[in-house]
């Protein structure tokens, strides 16, 4: 008997790690990442790209926006049976690294000194950018913006700017 018990707590462990670090399913509430994500939209999120290695430009992640403190497996083996508000956890694009230069200027904005040109952002006239303003992303952050500018409280925001890594709790790579 002692032996079912302890091979159901190991398949118990098993499933929740991988329902937290390996395939994750959350929804999309809001327009801020349009057209990429719809609100209602399905994703499905990792942990395992940045286990292994660091974030990319472009990668989209799920932030944990309370989160006060770097995580832990219990931390997130909580939010797995959590009712935790949705408005919560964000969803955004990474658009800066640790140590990138933005600068923004009119409707546009540069990464070290390149015009950043992106096909997939809702609306090529984004209004919401920061007037003539230059941010470094600091270590262990990362700078990220919705792909509907217009309308993404993200990093631009005063209240939010960029976002420790710590607070990042998934990387898309599905959409269902």
């Amino acid at each position: 008997m002692t032996v079912t018990i302890g091979i159901f707590a190991l398949l118990f462990v098993l499933i929740v790690t991988f329902s937290i670090y390996i395939h994750r399913k959350n929804e999309v509430s809001g327009s801020s990442m349009e057209p990429t994500l719809s609100d209602g939209d399905s994703v499905y999120t990792t942990m395992l790209p940045y286990i292994f290695g660091d974030y990319k430009i472009n990668d989209i992640v799920i932030i944990d926006i309370d989160l006060d403190s770097s995580w832990s497996y219990f931390h997130l083996f909580g939010q797995v049976f959590s009712k935790k508000n949705p408005d919560t956890f964000w969803i955004k694009r990474i658009v800066g690294l640790p140590g990138d230069e933005l600068r923004f200027e009119g409707n546009k904005y540069y990464r070290n000194g390149e015009l950043v040109e992106e096909d997939f952002i809702k609306d090529q006239n984004v209004l919401a950018y920061p007037v003539d303003t230059t941010i470094i992303v600091p270590e262990d952050c990362v700078y990220v913006m919705g792909d509907n500018r217009n309308v993404s409280k993200d990093s631009r925001d005063a209240t939010v700017g960029p976002i420790p890594s710590y607070k990042i709790i998934g990387c898309m790579w599905k959409k269902s």
